[in-house]
């Protein structure tokens, strides 16, 4: 029987959170439901015990697998296991959990009253009163380039919580072209997020805006200025790829 839902999770050097515990509450919402799913951890080329706890945890735990791709960062991760899924609905989400597994009740209902793609919106259930002002005008401004330059009415693209009805999931991440070249260091996650969402658009998938509770979880993996000014140099290529016609077969 084909999945549900299919929950891709990429995992790069997340030893420590896993020790930590921050995938149980994740497990423990799964055991409960009733209709079929699947889980598939990416390790995206992990230099510590990632993989080894990750295969231990999917040995003694029905549904869950992982598999391993060359270090790529998170486009890779999560397109490896995107287009590895079996499921209906196809999620990616955060090793740590920022947005609780929990909220994708209200994605499964989003997608069943029409939405081919469904993506969380952040800071309306909660506020995030620990941003710096630093930060809040960074955010502001990644978010007016994304609507003016490819997004119009697009909120939140860079929130990790997002699911895609299996009709578009390989027509999309097939064809990301500036986001998952497989050539990144670190941590560096890119925008495929917003790529990925105007692909959606090009293809005339509905996009509902979720909105989904959220824990800022710090994180000193990113530098603090040169990854958004990458993203944004990203967010621009996809613009001028559309604009040269690379995105015309979809």
């Amino acid at each position: 029987m084909r999945p549900l839902l299919s929950i891709i999770i990429p995992a790069y050097n997340e030893a420590e959170n896993f020790r930590a515990g921050l995938l149980e509450p994740a497990r423990k919402f799964l055991a409960k439901q009733k209709y079929p799913w699947e889980v598939i951890f990416v390790n995206d080329g992990s230099t510590d015990e990632t993989k080894e706890l990750l295969t231990k945890f999917c040995q003694k735990h029905s549904k869950y697998k992982v598999m391993t791709i060359s270090h790529g960062g998170k486009a890779a991760a999560v397109t490896a296991g995107m287009l590895a899924a079996k499921g209906e609905i196809v999620l990616f989400t955060d090793f740590d959990q920022s947005t609780p597994l929990d909220q994708v009740a209200d994605f499964i209902k989003a997608h069943k009253n029409g939405a081919g793609v469904a993506i969380g919106l952040r800071g309306v259930k909660e506020e995030t009163k620990d941003d710096t002002i630093f930060r809040k005008i960074r955010s502001w401004a990644f978010v007016f380039l994304v609507q003016a330059a490819l997004l119009p009415g697009i909120k939140d693209s860079q929130c990790g919580f997002k699911s895609f009805k299996r009709q578009f999931v390989k027509p999309i991440f097939s064809n990301l072209k500036v986001t998952n070249t497989g050539k990144v260091s670190g941590s560096y996650m890119g925008a495929f997020d917003v790529e990925a969402l105007f692909l959606a658009k090009k293809l005339g998938a509905k996009i509902d805006q979720v909105p989904v509770s959220w824990v800022k979880i710090v994180s000193n993996r990113l530098n603090f200025w040169k990854e958004p000014l990458q993203m944004a140099i990203d967010v621009l290529k996809v613009r001028i790829y559309d604009l040269l016609g690379k995105y015309n077969h979809l």
